[in-house]
Parts: C-alpha cells; structure tokens; sequence
C-alpha cells in the first residue's frame, strides 16, 4: 500500500527532462561550418532566433512527454487499484457471513456451556478438561481470526478508495499539464514554421539577383549524383509556405504526411518507408517535405547512392544498415542545423558551389509532396 502511495508521489514530483546546453553544443560540433554569404548580413542573427525557437519547441514537448508518461504511470495505478477494490468488494459479502457465524458458533457454545464455571464443573478427567480448553480455544480462535480477517479487508478497502481518490486527482492534474505543453508546442512549432518561411522569403528577396556560388565544400561535397549541378544562376523557385499543420494530433500529422511522403516516393527505393519520415519530422519538428526532397535531389530518391541508405549526399562519418535508421538520423540532423524548414541560407551550407540550383530543386520537390 505505502509503495503505490510513494509511487505517486513521486510521480508528482518528477521533472520535465530538459534539453541542455551541453547537449545543443554537441550537435552543432558536429555541424560543417561555413562562411555565410556576405548578401544575408543577418543570417547569423536568424540561425540564432530559429535555434532559441527549436530549443522552446524541444523543452515543451519534452514536458509534454513526460506529463503524458505520468499519465499513463498513474492509470496504471488506478487501474490497478480499481481491480483490488473491485475484488475485495466481490470477497467482502461472503467473509462478513464467515465472521458472522464464527460469533454465531462462539455465542452458542458459551450459552449451552453456561460460561467458564459451568465448563469447569463439567470437567471429570484430565483429559476432558484438556480437549474441553483446546476446543475452546479453537473456537475463540477461529472466531478471532474470521473478525480479524473481515477488520483487514474493509480497512484495505478504505485505503483502496482513499488511494484511488488521490491517483485520479493527480492524474487530472497531470493530464492538464501535457494538453498545456502540447498546446505550447504546437504553438511554437507553428510559430517556428511560419518564422523559417518568412525568413526564407527575406533572404530571398535580399539574395534574387546573385549567382556566385557560397564558400566552402557543404554537407553534400563530392557527390557526383546531385541533380541540382547547375552554378552562375539565380534562384528560380520559391517554396510554398503554409503547407505544415502542427495544430494536428501527433497521429493525424503522421498518418497525413505518411500518406502523402508515400505517394510521392511510389516507384523509388525509398517507397513505403513515408512512415519514418513522418514520424522522425514529429519528432524533431522539421518541415516533413525536407528530407524527401533533398533525397530526391541528391540521389534521384534513393536511386544513385553514393553509399549504403545515404540517399542526401550526406558527407557523413557514419554509416547506416537500414533506411529506418538514415532516414531517422537525417531529419534529426536537418533539424538540428538548418531550422524547421529549407532557406536559401541553408542552401549555401548544404550546397555551396551551386546552392541556387540546389534551393530550387529541393524547393520545387517540396511543392509537389
């Protein structure tokens, strides 16, 4: 009893896991670094408010997680409790009749024996009066035992019932608490979206007219099977904006866009898996369009690999056994250095040499998923 009681305690008390510095600094080591184009003087001031805004997105829905992780900790308990109560209630009619026939028998056995003196004087031999005493005892004992045992199970119940008030409190109070952080993410995510679109049309419009390449190599350096080859042009495509949902459910989000990554992926290696993608950009809180289209421009999606499941060029120290598991890691990766979404500022560090080409590529792909 003490040990479930203990058990929501603690519960109460367990903190929302909260992404850390350490931790943020340790992604973007990992992160190539470039020399951002002189044309987007803000681009660093930008990267820093998307990265302050996915660091929100992440700590809320951590929250929520760990609110619905006590929710379902707690239903456990209620569950549980509500089956102890539930099977002492179906014992308790029958034990209350056993206690009640013990007192019954003890009742009856000391009337007929007129009491202990009576007993007593009854008594003729040694051994009568030892069978007699022990019978006594037995009955008392008995009888004893049943009132106990009927005591033990309506205290139990009580502690049941005063447990279970106090679990479905407490899982009230942890239920409002993931739809609040659910709520705060969803409005972050949507904030976050909105912010990286916008952001993208204002490098845009500052970017029309360039067309010399970005400086360094960039995340796809080397890779002979990038269809976005073309250098010494402007950008020619402008990604659609408003296409993401984050007000859905996080299974509507995923059965949406696993349907729709699905279908644009038909007929390619990377046909069927638009569950991965969708779940990976839930959970990461990227554009879900952004992997696929970079797949397809990089690796005409999943055909021409330069290495085993890295269909994005990704230059890459590691090394992947299965789709599920590149897909998942490339979406983490997009997120955690290129914001929620494609920018032309992103472009210049994935593609340097001719990021015009490669943002037009990648936005068009995205405009037709």
């Amino acid at each position: 009893m003490q040990s479930h009681r203990n058990s929501i305690h603690m519960l109460a008390q367990k903190p929302a896991r909260i992404i850390t510095c350490a931790a943020l600094a340790v992604a973007f080591a990992a992160a190539p670094t470039f020399s951002p184009a002189t044309a987007y003087a803000d681009s660093s001031a930008a990267e820093a408010r998307l990265e302050q805004t996915r660091q929100q997105v992440e700590q809320a829905t951590q929250a929520y997680d760990q609110a619905q992780g006590n929710v379902d900790n707690l239903q456990a308990l209620i569950d549980s409790d509500s089956a102890d109560i539930a099977a002492i209630e179906e014992q308790l009619p029958a034990q209350r009749e056993r206690a009640a026939e013990a007192m019954r028998t003890q009742y009856k056995y000391q009337k007929s024996s007129n009491g202990l003196l009576g007993v007593v004087l009854g008594i003729s031999t040694l051994d009568d009066a030892i069978s007699t005493l022990a019978y006594m005892d037995q009955i008392q004992e008995a009888t004893t035992e049943e009132i106990d045992r009927l005591r033990d199970m309506e205290a139990e119940l009580e502690e049941k019932k005063a447990e279970l008030v106090q679990a479905k409190s407490q899982a009230e109070t942890e239920r409002q608490k993931a739809a609040d952080a659910l709520a705060e993410a969803t409005r972050l995510r949507s904030e976050a979206q909105a912010d990286a679109e916008r952001e993208a049309a204002e490098q845009l419009a500052l970017l029309a007219n360039q067309t010399a390449p970005a400086a360094g190599e960039g995340v796809d350096g080397g890779n002979a099977e990038n269809t976005a080859n073309q250098g010494s042009q402007t950008v020619s495509t402008v990604m659609a904006g408003g296409a993401v949902d984050w007000g859905l459910s996080e299974q509507d989000f995923v059965a949406t866009w696993t349907a729709r990554i699905d279908a644009y992926l038909e007929g390619s290696p990377l046909a069927g898996y638009g569950a991965v993608f969708a779940q990976a950009a839930w959970d990461n809180s990227l554009d879900p369009r952004f992997s696929p289209a970079i797949a397809c421009t990089e690796s005409t999606k999943g055909t021409y690999c330069f290495r085993d499941y890295n269909a994005w060029g990704w230059m890459t120290s590691r090394t992947f056994s299965s789709w599920e598991e590149s897909i998942t890691a490339h979406v983490a990766f997009l997120s955690a250095n290129y914001g929620p979404t494609l920018t032309p500022e992103g472009a210049q560090r994935y593609c340097p040499p001719t990021w015009q080409d490669w943002y037009s590529t990648v936005a068009s792909q995205m405009n037709i998923i």
